[in-house]
């Protein structure tokens, strides 16, 4: 054995490197070997642990939950129609009552994005112009599911988000024809103090097909513009 170790030439177990026994090397070649596998593995140590660090930094601070509330109106009207009612040609609607408001949950994770649930309360109500007026109700909880992205910017944060949407009516008149799911998108801008956060965006949903036979069908566009509070 102690023959082997003194006969037994020592080569570095490095790909690439000359095949001259290692220990035979001027000794500043050597030293410069040592010195760049040492910066390697150095550099190599600093880049996984600011990767490390950067990630337990990302994950661990940037959770959280809000709660809060949004309200608004839309700026498109619910109803539309063939302008025939049982043969009576109509000359358009008035809107008497059209709001949505109700509660927000949201869950915040990191690189600004977040995944939001609404459950608003849309009122509806308006009046055929008719010979003989008709109120029509379209009342429904609408429930928005959003991916949202903010912005990284300090103060004022922009945003956008899209998902879907579902509603189901409280009090829908006999007549009226309205699909439950849509489509959502949306932007808006966010202002944060301290844990409240105050919002304002736009939305656009596009709504389901309803039935072609009904006289009276919901607007498949819908706009609307929304306020919010969270904390």
């Amino acid at each position: 054995m102690r023959w082997l170790l003194v006969n037994t030439p020592f080569r570095e177990p490095c790909a690439g490197l000359d095949s001259k026994p290692f220990l035979n090397r001027p000794a500043n070649e050597r030293f410069k070997t040592y010195m760049s596998a040492l910066i390697k593995f150095t550099r190599f140590s600093a880049t996984i642990f600011l990767l490390l660090a950067g990630s337990v930094s990302a994950f661990g601070q940037k959770f959280g939950f809000n709660a809060g509330v949004k309200g608004g109106i839309p700026f498109t009207d619910f109803l539309e129609s063939t302008g025939l009612i049982e043969g009576v040609q109509f000359t358009g609607v008035t809107r008497s009552s059209d709001f949505l408001i109700g509660p927000v949950v949201e869950l915040t994770i990191p690189f600004g994005f977040a995944i939001e649930l609404d459950g608003l309360y849309h009122q509806a109500e308006y009046t055929l112009n008719l010979p003989t007026p008709v109120d029509i109700k379209a009342n429904a909880w609408e429930l928005p599911y959003l991916a949202k992205f903010r912005f990284p910017i300090p103060l004022l944060k922009p945003f956008i988000e899209g998902g879907g949407a579902y509603r189901t009516f409280t009090d829908l008149s006999p007549g009226v024809s309205a699909a439950k799911n849509g489509v959502v998108l949306g932007g808006g801008i966010e202002l944060k103090i301290s844990k409240l956060r105050l919002s304002g965006e736009a939305r656009y949903i596009h709504w389901g097909s309803p039935s072609s036979a009904a006289p009276l069908r919901n607007n498949q566009n819908q706009g609307e513009f929304l306020l919010g509070a969270t904390f």
